[in-house]
């Protein structure tokens, strides 16, 4: 929207840019996109591998990731964008719709890195996973500026008083706060275990697992959690299966 709109959507969850309003969501998801990409090419020219390839293939990612995001979303949310008119809620903008756990579609992609790009499928998980972690925290700021994965309201003294997608303010738990604590304790992690010399892969299915541990303990605290069938958390619920899938996976890949 331009600047001289009477319908001013306003900041925090607008920020004005070249003349135009534009969604903070947005804005960070495009900053932790370039952010993360720019990390697992950095990592992978210290491990001897190419940046450009490296930056390259986490690209191609991203843009599959951000589709079947999109995608899982609107499958979750199906009774609700029929009733608003399927295909132009869709394709609408403005509603908006994102789920990391949609994003998960990249895995058969990855097992054509080895030929495509000349990185050995683990070990471009392994530094791709980096750039997720670091590019995460910073997608998430994007949710407190937007107002999207709002915590619940509470009267309790751990809160804070932010507004949802509404711009309604309440005193909330921090749900989005936590999870950019989360994503940051995942880089600390990284950055400790990458000493140790693990087999590879095992840093990615440890990102993983803990992302997955996170989000099925943290999404009970979301105000407006997506639900099938009127009661099922299914994001806790993937949540969760990632977590134990990917921790599985881990202990064998270093037992």
């Amino acid at each position: 929207m331009r600047l001289s709109d009477p319908a001013l959507p306003g900041f925090p969850r607008y920020l004005p840019i070249a003349g135009y309003w534009v969604n903070s969501y947005k804005v960070f998801l495009c900053v932790g996109i370039y952010a993360g990409t720019l990390l697992s090419a950095a990592v992978a020219e210290r491990s001897g591998f190419s940046p450009l390839r490296m930056g390259l293939g986490g690209l191609v990612c991203v843009v599959l990731a951000l589709v079947g995001a999109r995608v899982y979303h609107l499958l979750v949310n199906l009774r609700a964008h029929r009733e608003a008119g399927f295909w132009r809620s869709a394709w609408d903008p403005r509603t908006g719709g994102w789920s990391v756990f949609g994003s998960l579609v990249i895995v058969p992609f990855l097992a054509m890195q080895d030929s495509m790009l000349g990185i050995p499928v683990p070990v471009f998980w392994d530094h791709f996973a980096a750039g997720i972690a670091f590019g995460g925290a910073w997608i998430r700021f994007g949710c407190v500026w937007n107002g999207c994965c709002a915590g619940k309201e509470t009267r309790g003294w751990f809160a804070l008083r932010q507004h949802d997608v509404h711009g309604v303010y309440k005193r909330r738990l921090p749900a989005q706060w936590l999870e950019i604590a989360w994503w940051l304790l995942a880089c600390l992690g990284l950055l400790w275990l990458w000493r140790k010399g693990l087999p590879p892969g095992s840093y990615a299915l440890a990102v993983l697992a803990w992302y997955g541990l996170g989000r099925a303990w943290q999404e009970p605290l979301r105000e407006s959690p997506e639900l099938v069938l009127g009661w099922v958390r299914v994001n806790q619920l993937v949540g969760a299966l990632l977590a134990v899938v990917a921790g599985a996976g881990l202990l064998l890949r270093i037992g």
